[in-house]
């Protein structure tokens, strides 16, 4: 794991399998949680093969189905809060692990203190297990449902999740909670849209009633060269087959991480 080095990130087909090479099995679970965990790792050397030990871990845990990793790695997110890697594969492996997963994460969920990003990414994993384990549906949708109830308190831009991925799900069923859940304002409108785009979305009107609204999430005055060096800025982005470190910026000057400017 340690030597193994840079790897593409986010899509599950790309992965090697860690099963027949380098041959893990059960009793490896144990130390691929600890190199999975390791924040030093996470957080180190970008242009080192270390630091991409713990993306190796966590497929490989992935690959297993391996429970016990579940809440460790959940435990995870509180620790490397807007990691651009664990929001891309981690939804992946808990869908990967499976049904087992489902209890962990409603629980992660209900936690008012975790941030939410890391709740985004626990909800994003329901609807990676339903990907996989159909028969999973109704657990899933009824977990999200009850985050938009009144009584969950749940920050509008987690809502603003929750019902994204019941888009996902094509959860008709839930409208009622949704459109509540919408009188009551509780829902950012920058994630799914507003309640008339989430209502042709599951097919239940064929089109808008009223004008679309303006859903901003950048000022209007924002910029990707802001704070640039005008000799940079006018320089063409570099080729993407260029290798960037894991946890570097973006060579094209943005101020943005590689993974989340260039490499997209």
């Amino acid at each position: 794991m340690l030597i193994i080095g840079e790897t593409s990130i986010g899509n599950p087909a790309d992965w090697p399998d860690y099963r027949a090479e380098p041959g893990l099995g059960q009793e490896h679970v144990s130390a691929l949680i600890r190199l999975a965990c390791d924040v030093a790792l996470h957080q180190g050397d970008s242009s080192s093969s270390t630091v991409w030990a713990p993306l190796h871990a966590w497929r490989a845990l992935a690959q297993l189905r391996a429970e016990a990793a579940v809440a460790p790695l959940l435990a995870l997110l509180k620790r490397i809060d807007g990691d651009d890697a664990a929001d891309l594969e981690l939804p992946v492996v808990f869908g990967m692990i499976g049904p087992a997963a489902i209890p962990h994460i409603a629980a992660f969920m209900a936690t008012r203190k975790n941030s939410v990003w890391s709740v985004g990414i626990a909800i994003s994993a329901l609807s990676q297990i339903v990907a996989r384990h159909a028969g999973c549906r109704g657990e899933c949708v009824a977990i999200l449902v009850r985050t938009l109830e009144p009584y969950a308190d749940a920050n509008p831009t987690v809502n603003g999740f929750a019902v994204s991925a019941l888009l996902d799900l094509r959860a008709v069923e839930a409208i009622d909670t949704i459109r509540d859940a919408f009188r009551r304002n509780a829902i950012d409108l920058s994630i799914a849209g507003d309640l008339e785009d989430v209502e042709v979305e599951l097919g239940l009107r064929d089109r808008r009633a009223t004008p679309a609204p303006r859903y901003p999430i950048l000022p209007a005055d924002w910029s990707p060269w802001a704070g640039v060096d005008p000799i940079q800025r006018d320089r063409p982005a570099p080729a993407r087959r260029e290798k960037v470190g894991r946890n570097a910026p973006c060579p094209c000057g943005s101020g943005k991480k590689y993974k989340k400017c260039c490499l997209q």
